[in-house]
């Protein structure tokens, strides 16, 4: 009887060690398929807040001469300078990079029960992570920026100083980077977990080396059009994304009374 006992327990434990160690796998795999649209995503709200921090002043111009009742101007986005934001980018494709990499790991850590709970919870952890981490990582990147004699001008984007200003108190930026940016890091959370389940779903099985290559590749794929799209594809996808987080939409009774950014702000490369 004793060792019928521990050789179902033996049998129980290798049973166990089995589960977990399948669990770590799919844990991996996971990981490699959100890791490039959670990077993606993180860049893409860091480009919207590039285009919100300079928008702010042209709007407080727009708005100067309007009196009560006019209805509001509207602000038509432009395309950014590319080397200006790439060396803008470090902070963001490292905040994405650790966002996505922590939220994966502190909820399958424990298991994966629940799977649309547990994407859920991804999705907000990731949203937080990726925001917080921005926070913290734009004044050291500006700060590096600007010692290495790299620093964004006017030349390159307009109103450049509104990039590098964090207040008048530096170390509570993070805290108001992450409350303002909150929902942006929200909806990137959002498309990131979508994404991630369609890859999954049509993209086979992760049984193998290849399968799970074919995955990193699909999912690499749409996050290397996305970035693209956005950089350098039509205006409307950076407009719309503006619109959505930014300014609301124009109340239709009212024409908008705005040509844009006024020509003489314009980056030289546009």
């Amino acid at each position: 009887m004793e060792r019928l006992l521990e050789k179902s327990l033996d049998d129980q434990f290798a049973f166990e060690r089995d589960r977990r160690d399948a669990q770590i796998l799919l844990n991996r795999r996971l990981l490699w398929v959100m890791f490039p649209l959670g990077t993606a995503f993180a860049v893409a709200a860091y480009y919207l807040d590039i285009s919100t921090r300079i928008a702010i002043p042209v709007l407080g111009q727009l708005q100067e001469g309007l009196v009560y009742g006019d209805p509001r101007p509207d602000y038509e986005v432009f395309r950014l300078n590319t080397w200006a934001v790439v060396r803008l980018l470090p902070s963001a494709l490292i905040a994405g990079a650790v966002g996505t990499f922590l939220s994966v790991y502190i909820v399958t850590y424990n298991g994966r029960k629940m799977v649309a709970w547990m994407y859920g919870l991804i999705g907000l952890i990731y949203a937080g992570m990726f925001t917080a981490f921005l926070g913290l990582l734009i004044p050291l990147n500006v700060w590096i920026l600007n010692k290495s004699g790299l620093s964004v001008t006017d030349s390159e984007i307009p109103f450049s100083d509104e990039i590098t200003s964090f207040g008048d108190v530096v170390f509570m930026f993070p805290y108001a980077y992450t409350a303002t940016g909150m929902e942006r890091g929200l909806w990137a959370g959002v498309a990131v977990i979508v994404l991630s389940t369609l890859v999954l779903r049509f993209g086979g099985r992760l049984a193998t080396v290849f399968g799970i290559a074919r995955h990193w590749v699909l999912s690499l794929a749409i996050s290397v059009i996305f970035v693209l799209m956005l950089f350098f594809g039509p205006l409307g996808l950076h407009q719309f994304m503006f619109d959505r987080f930014v300014q609301p939409p124009l109340n239709p009774e009212f024409p908008s009374q705005s040509g844009g950014l006024p020509a003489e702000l314009l980056s030289p490369d546009q």
